[in-house]
């Protein structure tokens, strides 16, 4: 038995051995062919791989915490208005995570988070930086499985003036991790100023996985931040409460008990809910997978505890993408292998008539296609790891090359080469193997059907290609617009900051406002606060609107036109809390015809009393132009909110910096100094629109560049075949233009088939794309003429040195070739 397994494995590897050499000396000759399949088959394999190492990185968000499949995030479904719609959030306020853990028995445990994307100064060892805050209950590393480098978990969120940094924290500050015991300041933080006494680093905490839907510089107490702010409204939904489930449980029956808590618990609530709104909200809860929150965040802000939300709609993006290239790369493959048969004919007639049977002769052609598969796999690995900086830094990765490889990874490549290696390989063995050896010695062999396989595949090939090349101009139309539409202000040379923490702004604003007026660098400055959308009400009607406090300078340092009315200034007494402005969408919302005068109320968060419409501006945009345009009302308060807007002279734009920057360092000796030029702050609304547009613009490039070296290699495959062909048509007096046209003409049929196969899908697509702007361009017959003719450029670009090369060529030397 042994015996007759060893002369079994001998035979195979003595078969082995000769299809390898075949396939080497094939491929040495015909080094053209080769090289368009390895180098096409290697970026398309080599975008799969990025594709995948997205995804990846993508579906592995939070799957390190060793007891994730029973932690969950509490969420939140409530009616706001009357009219019961509803809102989801991935949100609480205080008060759920407490009350549930009393009365749900399932509920093992429960932490709450707030901030992950708050900030604030934060002064030790003679340094200031700026950082993002995190505030969690004590027992966070109980219920996470984060690690510390220093201290001890269970107990170094348990004082109240207790502070963890992570390892990269405590390198700034101190260029060390053993940082136990050193004191921490929080610059004009209201609950620091509350305890009264530094914070103390209790841990040090190992750099956050990138792959974390939690992140943060520096963990405090959660009972720290309840100094200043503690809430027990059950309406609130601000901040995440996770609790962890006792293995087994049914998530159904403890959303049930929840809602029943609330029920129980929130009595006074509801109460107080129909004396202030004349009615109950509905409020129910639900659970959320951690692992769940990055692909379906349900809105994200500062104070919610978690970041890094994403979409899956990215990953399906990405991966659609690579497998239209690596279509394209296979598509080459085929028809090369395809039109090059003919020219193996005869070698596959001898074979047969030496006795080689279909079988071997199909895993001869099998195996090269497996060899060169296997060529293009390591020229990608290869491609993939030069190229992995630049695409994290396309998509907002830290995808190290080293560490991506994991099982999972390993396993899927395999499998997607096997499926190249067959899909690619299978048909052209195939047809190969078919050959007859009477018609093949007698050049009676042809492809049936006149290779309408072959064409169809050029045309699915160059309609994907001509798909992308559509959208990549719209795409381009689209962003070009955004950057060039008048926003209804200019945002140029205005540079924004804010008083940080909890300081006096008056003081602040004073001193900013005499200090800059000497500097001739300083057009102007103006102070207010932040935009937030509340109710106003006029007459029986309430409009949700958009709330902004400003001073008198805002429409100058701004350029804001003012159309209708006055400003509001210091002159009128009644302005600094009874006066408002207004845009025109909001008198368009309020159905006026002559607003100046008409009084409205504003959210009683700014003031109870009725205010009086003295101005109306023109509108501009405040959101990215996703959005439309929102009713807004603007207002003097004494209660400004922090904002800083400078506008500086163009031709002194440096001075004016400097000067700003000497200023603010002045009024506030402890703050960190940080700005931002607002033109910049909006071009950052479309990073990810930005993005895209630079991957689905790489994507078109290398789909066509794909698409040109498959036209090349059959181009030179074509002419080889009608060589003869061409040169009688030459004795017989054709042009070198007719024999061109000749040659060209078939190749851009196909091409315009695929344009108009391409045309249509990629306007619906786009088209679909577009509304999610509010404000957007209009796709117009132009695209396409131009996305035609570039096309047909290129392809005839792709084939026309071929044709001419075969054009001009000697007619004797042709009609000698056999």
């Amino acid at each position: 038995m042994v015996y007759y397994c060893l002369l079994l494995l001998t035979y195979i590897c003595q078969m082995l051995k000769n299809y390898l050499k075949i396939t080497v000396r094939y491929l040495r000759h015909n080094k053209l062919y080769s090289s368009i399949n390895v180098f096409g088959l290697a970026v398309g394999i080599s975008c799969v791989l990025l594709a995948m190492l997205y995804w990846n990185d993508e579906h592995s968000f939070d799957h390190f915490h060793r007891n994730g499949k029973n932690i969950y995030r509490i969420t939140t479904t409530m009616s706001e208005n009357r009219d019961g719609s509803m809102t989801l959030s991935g949100g609480t306020g205080q008060v759920q995570g407490p009350a549930f853990k009393t009365v749900v028995p399932e509920v093992a445990d429960y932490t709450r988070l707030m901030g992950g994307g708050l900030t604030g100064d934060v002064l030790a060892n003679n340094k200031g930086l700026h950082l993002t805050f995190l505030f969690a209950d004590e027992n966070f590393y109980n219920i996470f499985s984060f690690r510390l480098l220093r201290g001890n978990p269970a107990t170094a969120l348990k004082d109240l003036n207790a502070v963890i940094v992570t390892e990269a924290t405590a390198i700034k500050f101190f260029n060390s991790v053993d940082v136990v015991g050193k004191p921490l300041q929080l610059a004009a933080d209201p609950s620091a100023k509350r305890l009264g006494k530094p914070l103390i680093i209790t841990g040090v905490a190992e750099n956050l996985p990138a792959n974390s839907s939690i992140q943060f510089d520096l963990l405090l107490p959660f009972k720290f931040m309840q100094l200043s702010f503690d809430d027990n409204n059950w309406l609130n939904a601000y901040l995440t409460t996770f609790v962890v489930l006792h293995p087994h449980s049914d998530t159904k029956k403890v959303i049930q008990k929840f809602d029943q808590a609330y029920s129980l618990f929130g009595k006074e609530q509801i109460a107080e809910n129909i004396k202030t709104y004349g009615y109950n909200p509905s409020i129910s809860y639900g659970l959320q997978s951690l692992t769940d929150i990055h692909l379906n965040p349900l809105g994200m802000d500062a104070e919610t505890g978690v970041v890094n939300g994403s979409s899956p709609v990215f990953s399906y993006l990405f991966m659609g993408i690579a497998a239209f290239i690596l279509l394209m790369a296979s598509i080459n493959f085929i028809n090369i292998s395809i039109g090059s048969s003919l020219k193996r004919a005869k070698e596959v007639g001898v074979r047969k008539i030496a006795g080689g049977s279909r079988a071997t002769i199909f895993w001869q052609f099998l195996c090269e296609s497996a060899l060169l598969c296997l060529a293009a796999c390591i020229l990608a690995v290869f491609l993939t790891g030069n190229s992995l900086p630049v695409f994290n830094g396309l998509s907002g990765k830290q995808i190290s090359f080293s560490r991506a490889f994991n099982l999972r990874v390993i396993l899927t490549f395999t499998l997607v080469l096997g499926l190249i290696v067959l899909s690619t390989g299978f048909y052209p063995a195939w047809i190969l193997s078919r050959f007859s050896p009477k018609e093949v010695l007698y050049n009676k062999q042809k492809l049936s059907g006149r290779n309408l396989f072959g064409k169809s595949l050029v045309v699915l090939q160059f309609s994907l290609a001509v798909f992308l090349l559509i959208a990549t101009i719209l795409y381009y139309n689209q962003m070009n617009f955004i950057r060039t539409k008048d926003l209804g202000y200019n945002p140029n040379e205005v540079i924004v900051t804010n008083i940080s923490g909890d300081r006096e702004a008056g003081p602040v604003y004073k001193f900013l406002r005499s200090s800059l007026a000497k500097e001739p660098s300083v057009a102007a400055i103006s102070f207010g606060g932040g935009e937030s959308v509340y109710s106003v009400k006029l007459k029986d009607r309430s409009i949700a609107s958009i709330h902004k406090v400003i001073d008198e300078n805002y429409l100058s340092v701004m350029g804001i036109t003012l159309k209708a009315g006055r400003n509001i200034s210091p002159s009128f007494p009644e302005d600094s809390s009874r006066s408002v402005l207004v845009n025109e969408a909001f008198v368009t919302a309020a159905g006026l015809d002559n607003p100046v005068g008409t009084s409205v109320t504003t959210d009683s968060y700014f003031d109870k009393e009725p205010k009086v419409i003295v101005g109306v501006i023109k509108d501009f945009h405040t959101a990215s132009l996703r959005e439309p345009i929102k009713p807004m009302v603007m207002f003097m308060n004494s209660w400004y909110g922090g904002g800083i807007y400078v506008k500086l002279q163009k031709v002194h734009l440096k001075e004016g910096m400097a000067a700003l920057e000497t200023a603010y360092k002045k009024s506030m000796p402890e703050a960190v100094y940080q700005y931002h030029f607002l033109d910049e702050l909006n071009t950052r609304q479309y990073e990810q629109e930005q993005r895209w547009q630079i991957i689905i613009s790489i994507a078109a490039i290398l789909s066509i560049t794909i698409c040109c070296l498959g036209l090349f290699g059959l181009a030179h495959l074509a002419t080889s075949q009608r060589i003869k062909e061409i040169g009688i048509r030459k004795v017989l007096g054709a042009s070198v233009t007719q024999v061109t046209i000749l040659l060209s003409i078939s190749f851009l049929k196909l091409v315009m088939i695929a344009f108009f196969i391409a045309g249509p899908v990629a306007w619906l697509v786009m088209n679909n794309w577009l509304q999610d702007f509010a404000y957007r361009i209009k796709i117009g017959a132009g695209v396409f003429i131009a996305s035609g003719f570039i096309s047909a450029c290129i392809a005839f670009a792709s084939v026309s040195y071929q044709a001419i090369k075969a054009a001009v060529a000697n007619p004797v030397k042709s009609l000698k070739e056999n």
